[in-house]
């Protein structure tokens, strides 16, 4: 005959004699109290779930990159510690997905999840993690869940999945139906300062002087330098970017659609001297550019000097 052991000591009081677990590190640190004050006062369910719980756990489905609705409630519902920590009792019910569901939407429409990464945000900077010297920028697709349909079904309401075009890092061009996560990140830390999402059709250079406005608005540091590749190379960032935010864009330059250039000139027009420098722009006359010998504008140290090509002091001229 075999009886069962029962327990000296409760659930809760074995927890704490356990060594701390990753989320509850996280939780014990993350001040949730500013957001928690603005979440909805009323109860979706039945039963009416604390929202604070409910936060808890959309948080923790992101740590323990739970991937959909239906697994974090079935993650709540077969794992008591995984509840235990999120908030909920060790023997308690948890919500249901369609009521976590319509919290994560209630969330959303408020901007409480907004405010809560701008918070994170601004304490990382305080403590030195993210330097916001220099910013890179750039985007990400993601794939939508829901099936595929031709473009020319497709809602263009500027919030729906879309059909999107993008090359890999290894150059070669993909297809995807879905979204892109745009990104401006800290470049010591790799950490997100800002993110925003749209359709997949939407073009990466639409998107790069939102992405700006939301960093410096959140940054107490304004960044000096902001990165981004080819896909972004237009006068309206590089003016921006220097005439507003006081910053320099190093961006990659899009050499799509050019041609070889005639023999003499360099990719953007300039004359090549017959020494192999770039000619110093001197400004236009009726259409006519004017361009100067370098070396004689301390432009370049041509090893012939300016006798070889021209005999006037003021140099060669093109």
């Amino acid at each position: 005959m075999y009886i069962r052991q029962q327990c000296l000591i409760s659930f809760e009081d074995a927890l704490k004699m356990q060594p701390e677990t990753r989320l509850e590190k996280i939780f014990s640190t993350l001040d949730l109290k500013p957001i928690i004050s603005r979440l909805p006062r009323k109860h979706n369910g039945p039963r009416g779930y604390n929202a604070k719980y409910k936060l808890r756990a959309l948080i923790a489905a992101k740590i323990e990159q739970i991937p959909t609705m239906a697994a974090l409630v079935r993650r709540l519902k077969n794992d008591p510690v995984f509840r235990y920590i999120c908030g909920f009792g060790v023997i308690a019910s948890v919500p249901s997905e369609a009521t976590m569901s319509r919290f994560l939407r209630e969330l959303t429409e408020t901007g409480i999840l907004e405010e809560l990464f701008n918070l994170l945000v601004n304490k990382a900077e305080q403590m030195g993690i993210i330097d916001c010297t220099s910013i890179a920028i750039d985007s990400t697709k993601i794939e939508a869940y829901e099936k595929t349909k031709p473009r020319k079904y497709v809602s263009q309401n500027g919030k729906s999945a879309d059909w999107g075009v993008k090359r890999n890092t290894d150059g070669n061009t993909e297809a995807w139906f879905g979204y892109k996560v745009h990104a401006a990140v800290d470049t010591k830390s790799e950490l997100p300062v800002a993110i925003t999402v749209t359709p997949a059709n939407v073009h990466d250079s639409e998107i790069a002087l939102k992405l700006v406005k939301k960093a410096s608005s959140v940054l107490v540091k304004s960044p000096k330098f902001y990165l981004m590749d080819s896909a972004y190379d237009c006068n309206d960032i590089y003016e921006t970017i220097k005439n507003d935010f006081h910053a320099q864009a190093i961006i990659a330059l899009n050499l799509r659609g050019t041609r070889q250039p005639r023999a003499g000139f360099d990719f953007d027009g300039t004359p090549i001297c017959s020494a192999g420098f770039r000619m110093v722009y001197w400004g236009s006359d009726n259409g006519v550019n004017k361009f100067r010998c370098p070396h004689v504008l301390d432009k370049a140290e041509c090893p012939f000097g300016t006798d070889w090509c021209s005999s006037s002091n003021y140099g060669m001229v093109i």
